[in-house]
């Protein structure tokens, strides 16, 4: 029996990432520092974005993508049903609607063959989940995108470190106007809490900037009424307060350099789950498909029934096991249900109810992963 729970996810922290934070807190500027430009500087070069803009959370990132796309009301995004909500609540806050297309069950990303049909004169930017860690196809969204005259920010809040199948890195942006990523603990690398938003395009980069901190614009070649007030600042737009501090962003640049190293663990401990379960005909992964790079920060297994998946969550929590589900589809929130979104897709629902997310992160032992599968198969030979 194990004496302290195994999580189904958490932070990977070395002294290195605790020296950084300190080196931090004892300089001279705690936000608004020199470490976010490092830090945005670092993620772009490692995507192979020409820009990075980090901010407060990848819901914060969303928001901003959104808005600088454009998205009003009376407009539509597209996207998966399965998500965390932020994917579309962003949509909702600019006034906008979302148009749910339904999943492909082996692998839970959106189907390309159902997105077309969903497209109407509403229809502004579509938003493809790279669930899991699993890149969407995106020259095929590109493909459509660009057929309707339609933009793209990919959802990659459970991906960086992920890859096309050409093996080009999640966050490019070669097939997108923009990529939004998320931070925290649980994720690929961690700043606490926290997002970022790439792009190849200066435009967006200098839109997101400046709606990032307050819409005020600082630099008196940009300003539109010149001043010679001292410290002249103005405000051109209503922007928020999404900035990252200068301690996140150091925590970040040191856990961005051991990135491939945190996936490449994720990669092992999730061959290893796939090989116990290989031959097992009451309960699956999810496929990963060839030639795509998975970042898995999740590992989702499919169980035969509803009823089966409750209790091997119940057991599991027995003996100290932490599972999730994710997610539940985001229409059947209440709050969706209230707005009227009262619809049924079947491979998303038939996925929600069979899915539990086993433990994965970097700092997992090997015993750990064996004990979850030898209690997963005396729990299947149970039932």
């Amino acid at each position: 029996m194990l004496t302290n729970n195994i999580s189904y996810g958490k932070q990977s922290i070395d002294d290195s990432d605790i020296d950084a934070v300190i080196e931090t807190l004892k300089s001279d500027r705690l936000t608004q520092g020199s470490k976010v430009d490092e830090f945005e500087e670092s993620l772009a070069k490692y995507c192979g974005a020409k820009y990075a803009v980090a901010v407060s959370s990848a819901t914060a990132g969303l928001h901003l993508a959104y808005q600088v796309l454009g998205l009003s009301a009376h407009d539509e995004i597209i996207t998966s049903p399965i998500t965390f909500a932020a994917t579309t609540n962003a949509a909702l806050y600019l006034g906008a609607e979302v148009k749910f297309v339904d999943i492909v069950s082996r692998t839970v990303l959106m189907d390309n063959d159902k997105i077309e049909e969903n497209i109407s004169s509403k229809t502004k930017i579509i938003v493809p989940v790279h669930f899991a860690g699993l890149a969407s196809d995106m020259v095929e969204i590109s493909r459509i995108a660009t057929k309707h005259n339609l933009k793209i920010v990919e959802d990659a809040a459970h991906a960086l470190g992920a890859r096309y199948y050409n093996g080009k890195k999640v966050g490019c942006c070669d097939y997108s106007d923009m990529t939004v990523f998320s931070f925290h603990p649980v994720k690929s690398i961690t700043t606490g809490e926290g997002g970022a938003i790439t792009t190849n395009s200066k435009d967006l980069y200098d839109k997101l900037k400046l709606l990032r901190s307050h819409g005020i614009v600082r630099d008196s070649a940009d300003h539109k009424y010149k001043s010679s007030v001292p410290y002249y600042h103005e405000m051109q737009y209503l922007g928020y307060n999404y900035r990252m501090t200068d301690i996140q962003a150091a925590l970040g640049i040191s856990q961005l350099k051991r990135l491939d190293k945190f996936v490449k663990r994720r990669n092992l401990i999730s061959n290893f789950y796939r090989i116990n379960f290989l031959d097992n005909s009451k309960i699956c992964a999810l496929e990963n498909l060839d030639g795509r790079y998975n970042a898995y920060h999740l590992f989702v297994m499919l169980l035969d029934d509803k009823e089966k998946r409750n209790k091997l969550i119940s057991f599991l929590e027995s003996k100290k096991i932490s599972t999730q589900i994710h997610y539940m589809p985001v229409y059947k929130h209440p709050y969706y249900i209230d707005k009227g979104y009262n619809i049924s897709l079947a491979n998303a629902e038939d996925y929600y109810e069979r899915c539990v997310s086993l433990p994965i992160y970097p700092a997992m032992e090997e015993f750990e992963a064996k004990l979850v599968t030898e209690y997963i198969k005396e729990f299947i030979n149970l039932y």
